[in-house]
Protein backbone atom coordinates (compact mmCIF):
# COMPACT_ATOMS: atom_id res chain seq x y z
CA UNK A 1 0.00 0.00 0.00
CA UNK A 2 2.84 2.33 0.73
CA UNK A 3 4.68 1.73 -2.55
CA UNK A 4 1.35 2.48 -4.24
CA UNK A 5 0.82 5.73 -2.35
CA UNK A 6 4.00 6.84 -3.25
CA UNK A 7 3.68 6.36 -6.71
CA UNK A 8 0.41 7.95 -6.45
CA UNK A 9 1.79 11.22 -4.95
CA UNK A 10 4.69 11.38 -7.55
CA UNK A 11 2.01 11.22 -10.57
CA UNK A 12 0.33 13.89 -8.89
CA UNK A 13 2.95 16.12 -8.60
CA UNK A 14 4.09 15.72 -12.04
CA UNK A 15 2.47 12.89 -14.02
CA UNK A 16 4.61 11.61 -17.34
CA UNK A 17 1.45 10.67 -20.06
CA UNK A 18 2.00 8.78 -23.01
CA UNK A 19 0.17 11.39 -25.35
CA UNK A 20 2.88 13.40 -26.62
CA UNK A 21 2.94 17.35 -26.69
CA UNK A 22 1.61 18.43 -29.85
CA UNK A 23 2.86 20.93 -32.11
CA UNK A 24 2.16 24.20 -31.90
CA UNK A 25 3.83 27.32 -34.03
CA UNK A 26 4.03 30.86 -31.92
CA UNK A 27 5.27 34.42 -32.75
CA UNK A 28 6.71 35.45 -29.38
CA UNK A 29 6.69 39.66 -27.90
CA UNK A 30 10.05 39.96 -29.64
CA UNK A 31 8.59 38.66 -33.15
CA UNK A 32 10.21 35.50 -33.23
CA UNK A 33 8.57 32.84 -34.60
CA UNK A 34 8.84 29.33 -32.73
CA UNK A 35 7.51 26.10 -34.02
CA UNK A 36 7.67 23.65 -30.79
CA UNK A 37 9.31 20.67 -33.18
CA UNK A 38 10.73 21.68 -35.93
CA UNK A 39 12.64 24.54 -33.68
CA UNK A 40 13.53 23.17 -30.58
CA UNK A 41 12.47 19.44 -29.70
CA UNK A 42 13.46 18.02 -33.00
CA UNK A 43 16.88 19.92 -31.83
CA UNK A 44 17.89 17.88 -29.38
CA UNK A 45 16.00 21.10 -26.75
CA UNK A 46 13.62 19.99 -23.49
CA UNK A 47 11.38 22.82 -23.26
CA UNK A 48 9.30 24.18 -20.38
CA UNK A 49 6.44 25.69 -20.86
CA UNK A 50 5.49 28.20 -18.05
CA UNK A 51 1.57 29.02 -18.30
CA UNK A 52 0.58 32.37 -16.30
CA UNK A 53 -1.14 35.61 -17.34
CA UNK A 54 0.35 39.24 -16.40
CA UNK A 55 -1.61 40.11 -13.49
CA UNK A 56 -1.45 36.73 -11.89
CA UNK A 57 -0.29 37.53 -7.94
CA UNK A 58 1.39 34.02 -7.16
CA UNK A 59 3.11 34.06 -10.79
CA UNK A 60 4.35 37.93 -10.43
CA UNK A 61 5.30 36.33 -7.05
CA UNK A 62 7.70 34.04 -8.52
CA UNK A 63 8.52 35.82 -11.30
CA UNK A 64 12.38 37.31 -9.86
CA UNK A 65 12.73 33.53 -9.69
CA UNK A 66 13.08 32.61 -12.75
CA UNK A 67 15.43 34.44 -14.91
CA UNK A 68 18.10 32.76 -12.51
CA UNK A 69 16.47 29.27 -12.91
CA UNK A 70 16.58 29.72 -16.64
CA UNK A 71 20.20 30.75 -16.75
CA UNK A 72 21.30 27.32 -14.91
CA UNK A 73 19.81 25.24 -17.73
CA UNK A 74 22.17 27.66 -19.80
CA UNK A 75 19.76 30.89 -20.80
CA UNK A 76 18.76 29.12 -23.81
CA UNK A 77 21.81 28.07 -25.17
CA UNK A 78 22.70 24.54 -24.36
CA UNK A 79 20.02 21.71 -23.43
CA UNK A 80 16.59 23.52 -22.34
CA UNK A 81 14.52 26.60 -23.32
CA UNK A 82 11.52 28.04 -22.05
CA UNK A 83 8.48 29.45 -23.29
CA UNK A 84 6.12 31.39 -21.50
CA UNK A 85 2.60 31.42 -22.21
CA UNK A 86 -0.03 33.97 -21.24
CA UNK A 87 -3.58 31.95 -20.59
CA UNK A 88 -5.60 35.36 -20.70
CA UNK A 89 -7.11 37.28 -23.80
CA UNK A 90 -6.28 40.55 -22.55
CA UNK A 91 -2.19 39.90 -22.36
CA UNK A 92 -1.21 41.07 -25.92
CA UNK A 93 2.45 40.60 -26.70
CA UNK A 94 3.07 44.54 -25.65
CA UNK A 95 2.23 43.24 -22.55
CA UNK A 96 3.82 40.04 -21.88
CA UNK A 97 7.11 42.12 -23.41
CA UNK A 98 6.85 44.71 -20.64
CA UNK A 99 6.60 42.23 -18.03
CA UNK A 100 9.70 40.30 -19.53
CA UNK A 101 11.27 43.91 -19.48
CA UNK A 102 10.01 44.45 -15.49
CA UNK A 103 11.33 40.74 -14.27
CA UNK A 104 14.70 40.93 -16.64
CA UNK A 105 13.12 38.16 -18.19
CA UNK A 106 15.32 37.06 -21.30
CA UNK A 107 13.24 33.69 -22.23
CA UNK A 108 10.45 33.80 -25.03
CA UNK A 109 7.22 35.28 -23.83
CA UNK A 110 3.99 34.95 -25.88
CA UNK A 111 1.24 36.95 -25.57
CA UNK A 112 -2.55 36.41 -26.80
CA UNK A 113 -1.97 37.96 -30.16
CA UNK A 114 0.66 35.08 -30.71
CA UNK A 115 -0.82 32.24 -30.52
CA UNK A 116 -0.41 31.40 -26.97
CA UNK A 117 -4.41 30.60 -26.50
CA UNK A 118 -4.12 27.98 -28.76
CA UNK A 119 -1.06 26.69 -27.35
CA UNK A 120 -1.79 26.62 -24.34
CA UNK A 121 -5.29 24.58 -24.53
CA UNK A 122 -4.36 20.98 -24.18
CA UNK A 123 -3.13 22.12 -20.95
CA UNK A 124 -5.71 24.45 -19.20
CA UNK A 125 -8.43 21.63 -20.45
CA UNK A 126 -7.75 18.11 -18.75
CA UNK A 127 -5.72 16.26 -21.33
CA UNK A 128 -2.76 16.27 -19.38
CA UNK A 129 -4.22 16.32 -15.89
CA UNK A 130 -6.22 18.75 -13.67
CA UNK A 131 -5.25 22.42 -14.29
CA UNK A 132 -5.11 23.75 -10.92
CA UNK A 133 -4.67 27.74 -12.13
CA UNK A 134 -1.57 29.87 -12.97
CA UNK A 135 1.82 29.34 -12.63
CA UNK A 136 2.04 26.04 -14.12
CA UNK A 137 4.69 24.28 -15.69
CA UNK A 138 4.64 21.99 -18.57
CA UNK A 139 8.29 19.92 -18.92
CA UNK A 140 8.64 18.45 -22.65
CA UNK A 141 11.25 16.14 -23.58
CA UNK A 142 12.92 15.83 -26.78
CA UNK A 143 11.15 12.93 -27.70
CA UNK A 144 7.48 14.81 -27.41
CA UNK A 145 7.10 13.16 -23.67
CA UNK A 146 4.98 15.60 -21.44
CA UNK A 147 5.64 15.80 -17.34
CA UNK A 148 2.67 18.04 -16.42
CA UNK A 149 2.55 20.07 -13.61
CA UNK A 150 5.86 19.63 -11.48
CA UNK A 151 5.12 21.62 -8.59
CA UNK A 152 5.71 22.10 -4.99
CA UNK A 153 4.81 23.29 -1.34
CA UNK A 154 6.45 26.86 -2.45
CA UNK A 155 7.39 28.82 -5.20
CA UNK A 156 11.17 27.81 -5.19
CA UNK A 157 9.97 24.02 -4.26
CA UNK A 158 8.12 24.21 -7.09
CA UNK A 159 10.99 25.24 -9.27
CA UNK A 160 12.99 22.37 -7.84
CA UNK A 161 10.07 19.96 -9.08
CA UNK A 162 10.77 21.49 -12.63
CA UNK A 163 14.20 20.85 -11.84
CA UNK A 164 13.88 17.30 -11.00
CA UNK A 165 11.37 17.00 -14.35
CA UNK A 166 13.62 18.90 -16.41
CA UNK A 167 16.71 16.20 -15.41
CA UNK A 168 14.38 13.33 -16.45
CA UNK A 169 14.16 14.43 -19.91
CA UNK A 170 18.21 13.56 -19.91
CA UNK A 171 19.16 17.36 -20.19
CA UNK A 172 22.38 18.15 -18.62
CA UNK A 173 23.00 21.64 -16.39
CA UNK A 174 26.08 23.07 -18.65
CA UNK A 175 29.05 24.02 -16.44
CA UNK A 176 29.18 27.41 -14.32
CA UNK A 177 32.27 29.19 -13.15
CA UNK A 178 32.95 27.96 -9.79
CA UNK A 179 35.46 30.20 -7.47
CA UNK A 180 36.37 28.67 -3.91
CA UNK A 181 39.52 29.48 -1.71
CA UNK A 182 40.86 27.42 1.18
CA UNK A 183 42.95 26.22 3.69
CA UNK A 184 44.82 23.14 4.57
CA UNK A 185 45.31 23.17 8.43
CA UNK A 186 47.89 20.76 10.81
CA UNK A 187 47.28 19.77 14.32
CA UNK A 188 45.61 21.62 17.19
CA UNK A 189 47.37 24.88 16.60
CA UNK A 190 45.92 24.43 12.86
CA UNK A 191 49.13 25.45 11.03
CA UNK A 192 49.21 25.30 7.93
CA UNK A 193 50.67 22.84 5.75
CA UNK A 194 52.44 24.25 2.30
CA UNK A 195 53.16 22.27 -0.73
CA UNK A 196 50.03 20.31 -0.79
CA UNK A 197 48.54 19.75 -4.50
CA UNK A 198 44.74 20.38 -4.61
CA UNK A 199 42.12 19.32 -7.04
CA UNK A 200 39.02 17.85 -7.77
CA UNK A 201 38.01 14.11 -7.95
CA UNK A 202 37.46 13.27 -11.87
CA UNK A 203 39.24 16.40 -13.02
CA UNK A 204 42.92 15.00 -13.92
CA UNK A 205 44.71 18.27 -13.65
CA UNK A 206 45.81 20.10 -10.49
CA UNK A 207 43.99 23.45 -9.97
CA UNK A 208 46.41 24.76 -7.41
CA UNK A 209 49.06 24.54 -4.52
CA UNK A 210 49.23 25.83 -1.15
CA UNK A 211 51.41 28.48 -0.15
CA UNK A 212 53.09 28.74 3.03
CA UNK A 213 50.17 29.86 5.08
CA UNK A 214 48.28 26.60 3.44
CA UNK A 215 46.22 28.19 1.95
CA UNK A 216 44.36 28.00 -1.48
CA UNK A 217 42.28 29.13 -4.43
CA UNK A 218 40.89 28.29 -7.83
CA UNK A 219 38.42 29.04 -10.63
CA UNK A 220 37.29 25.93 -12.75
CA UNK A 221 33.90 24.95 -14.60
CA UNK A 222 31.75 22.64 -12.86
CA UNK A 223 28.37 21.22 -13.55
CA UNK A 224 25.36 22.97 -10.87
CA UNK A 225 23.56 19.60 -8.94
CA UNK A 226 26.97 17.61 -9.04
CA UNK A 227 28.88 16.78 -5.75
CA UNK A 228 32.87 16.79 -5.86
CA UNK A 229 34.66 15.78 -3.48
CA UNK A 230 37.87 17.55 -3.23
CA UNK A 231 41.34 16.12 -3.62
CA UNK A 232 45.07 16.85 -1.91
CA UNK A 233 48.18 15.52 -2.40
CA UNK A 234 51.45 15.63 -0.44
CA UNK A 235 54.12 12.82 -0.56
CA UNK A 236 57.48 14.63 0.68
CA UNK A 237 60.11 13.97 3.44
CA UNK A 238 57.93 10.81 5.14
CA UNK A 239 60.35 11.14 8.14
CA UNK A 240 59.36 14.83 9.11
CA UNK A 241 57.44 14.71 12.55
CA UNK A 242 58.60 11.26 13.36
CA UNK A 243 60.73 10.50 16.49
CA UNK A 244 61.17 7.37 18.79
CA UNK A 245 57.96 8.83 20.82
CA UNK A 246 56.19 8.46 18.15
CA UNK A 247 57.14 4.63 18.49
CA UNK A 248 56.70 4.21 22.10
CA UNK A 249 52.97 5.87 22.04
CA UNK A 250 51.93 3.36 19.61
CA UNK A 251 53.25 0.98 21.43
CA UNK A 252 51.71 2.19 24.19
CA UNK A 253 48.42 1.64 22.26
CA UNK A 254 49.14 -1.47 21.53
CA UNK A 255 49.86 -2.64 25.02
CA UNK A 256 46.65 -1.19 26.15
CA UNK A 257 48.56 1.14 28.61
CA UNK A 258 47.75 4.14 26.88
CA UNK A 259 45.33 3.86 24.19
CA UNK A 260 44.99 6.45 22.09
CA UNK A 261 41.88 9.19 22.18
CA UNK A 262 41.73 10.82 18.81
CA UNK A 263 40.84 9.89 15.58
CA UNK A 264 43.99 11.76 14.23
CA UNK A 265 46.34 9.91 16.30
CA UNK A 266 44.99 6.74 14.74
CA UNK A 267 45.19 7.41 11.40
CA UNK A 268 49.27 8.99 12.14
CA UNK A 269 49.78 5.75 14.12
CA UNK A 270 48.96 3.44 10.47
CA UNK A 271 51.81 3.65 8.16
CA UNK A 272 52.07 0.16 6.98
CA UNK A 273 48.67 0.76 3.83
CA UNK A 274 47.12 -2.13 6.34
CA UNK A 275 44.26 -0.35 7.33
CA UNK A 276 44.72 -1.37 11.16
CA UNK A 277 47.52 -1.05 13.64
CA UNK A 278 50.27 -3.61 14.28
CA UNK A 279 53.69 -4.03 15.85
CA UNK A 280 54.53 -3.97 11.36
CA UNK A 281 54.20 0.01 11.85
CA UNK A 282 56.43 0.42 14.67
CA UNK A 283 59.42 -1.81 12.60
CA UNK A 284 58.53 0.63 9.68
CA UNK A 285 58.40 3.56 11.57
CA UNK A 286 62.14 2.56 13.51
CA UNK A 287 63.56 1.71 9.88
CA UNK A 288 62.60 5.37 9.02
CA UNK A 289 64.41 6.78 12.10
CA UNK A 290 67.69 4.53 11.34
CA UNK A 291 67.39 6.06 8.22
CA UNK A 292 67.24 2.56 6.64
CA UNK A 293 64.15 3.29 4.59
CA UNK A 294 62.85 6.80 3.11
CA UNK A 295 59.25 5.66 2.47
CA UNK A 296 57.33 2.57 4.29
CA UNK A 297 55.29 1.49 1.12
CA UNK A 298 55.19 2.61 -2.18
CA UNK A 299 51.60 3.49 -1.95
CA UNK A 300 51.09 5.25 1.35
CA UNK A 301 52.03 9.43 1.11
CA UNK A 302 53.34 10.80 3.94
CA UNK A 303 49.92 13.66 4.15
CA UNK A 304 46.87 12.60 4.54
CA UNK A 305 43.52 14.60 4.41
CA UNK A 306 40.28 14.89 5.40
CA UNK A 307 37.36 17.03 6.81
CA UNK A 308 37.75 18.66 9.72
CA UNK A 309 33.87 18.70 10.65
CA UNK A 310 33.68 14.89 9.86
CA UNK A 311 32.06 13.76 13.11
CA UNK A 312 33.74 10.12 14.05
CA UNK A 313 30.74 8.01 15.50
CA UNK A 314 33.15 6.27 17.56
CA UNK A 315 36.96 6.30 17.90
CA UNK A 316 37.34 2.10 16.68
CA UNK A 317 36.04 3.10 13.42
CA UNK A 318 38.16 6.05 12.29
CA UNK A 319 40.72 3.64 9.87
CA UNK A 320 37.20 1.82 8.15
CA UNK A 321 35.81 5.41 7.89
CA UNK A 322 38.71 6.81 6.34
CA UNK A 323 39.65 4.34 4.05
CA UNK A 324 35.83 4.38 2.65
CA UNK A 325 35.83 8.12 1.82
CA UNK A 326 33.20 9.21 4.43
CA UNK A 327 35.72 12.01 5.55
CA UNK A 328 36.61 12.95 2.40
CA UNK A 329 35.42 17.16 1.95
CA UNK A 330 32.23 17.53 -0.69
CA UNK A 331 31.16 20.22 -1.92
CA UNK A 332 28.91 21.75 -4.63
CA UNK A 333 28.90 24.71 -6.93
CA UNK A 334 26.37 26.61 -4.04
CA UNK A 335 29.04 26.11 -1.42
CA UNK A 336 30.27 29.54 -0.19
CA UNK A 337 32.67 29.88 2.01
CA UNK A 338 36.61 28.18 2.67
CA UNK A 339 37.25 24.83 1.43
CA UNK A 340 38.91 23.51 4.96
CA UNK A 341 41.08 20.67 5.44
CA UNK A 342 42.80 18.95 7.78
CA UNK A 343 46.24 17.21 7.51
CA UNK A 344 47.62 14.46 9.48
CA UNK A 345 51.35 13.35 8.81
CA UNK A 346 51.68 9.78 8.46
CA UNK A 347 53.97 8.51 11.52
CA UNK A 348 53.93 11.75 13.69
CA UNK A 349 51.43 10.89 16.36
CA UNK A 350 52.41 13.45 18.42
CA UNK A 351 51.66 15.92 15.52
CA UNK A 352 55.44 18.13 15.89
CA UNK A 353 55.76 17.70 12.18
CA UNK A 354 56.99 20.67 10.30
CA UNK A 355 54.22 21.81 7.71
CA UNK A 356 56.75 23.71 5.28
CA UNK A 357 58.38 20.63 4.44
Amino acid sequence: MKSFFTLLLFFTLAPLTAQPAPDFTVTTSTGQSIQLYDDLLNQGKTVVLKLFFTTCPPCNEMAPLMEPFYQTWGGGNADVEFISLSIQSFDSNVKVNMYKQQYGHTFPGVGSQGGSLSAILPYTTGSYGEFLGTPTFVVIAPNGNVQFNPRGASHSATLDSVDVAILNTGAVKPPVSYSAAGTVVFGTAQAGVAGVIIGIDGISEALDTTDASGNFNFVVPLTPGTTYTLKANKDTNYANGISTLDVIKIRRHLLGVAPFTTPYELLAAEVSGEGQISNLDIVLMTQLILGLIAHPTESEPSWIFLNPDFAFPGIGQTLFLYNSGATNLRFTTTTTGPLILRGVKKGDVNESADGSQ
